[in-house]
């Protein structure tokens, strides 16, 4: 009788594993226009921005996130083409908080993505961290 609980037991672990892990498929990617808005709302949360700081920076980051997919498409295979161009995504965006946040929300800014570099690193210094 306890072996066939327990190959019961085992059976039904082993279906409810195999059904959980079929479930899963590839992630959608978030249009242009999701993306910046899930970044304002957060930049808000984080920055206390303004209505019109709110207003310039979603459409900003709308045309600045479909600048980025068209040049992702393009450069799939360049690897090297694709970390310059976030680089001078990255330099962009730096130049475009500076103008619309005031020095305080800036500084707050910058504070807030060292220590979300620091996250990703992970405790080894290198890489993302472990799940």
């Amino acid at each position: 009788m306890k072996r066939i609980l327990f190959f019961t037991t085992t059976f039904l672990m082993f279906l409810t594993i195999t059904v959980c892990a079929q479930q899963r498929g590839p992630r959608e990617r978030p249009t242009p226009e999701q993306q910046a808005t899930r970044t304002i709302e957060r930049l808000t949360e984080e920055l206390k921005l303004t209505e019109q700081q709110q207003t310039e920076l979603k459409t900003w980051f709308t045309e600045s996130f479909k600048k980025r997919e068209e040049t992702m498409q393009k450069n799939r295979e360049d690897r090297e083409a694709m970390r310059e161009q976030m680089k001078k995504d990255r330099e962009a965006t730096d130049a475009e908080l500076k103008k619309v946040l005031t020095e305080e929300q800036y500084n707050t800014y910058k504070a807030n993505e060292e220590k979300r570099m620091k996250e990703r690193r992970g405790p080894q210094g290198g890489g993302r961290p472990q799940r």
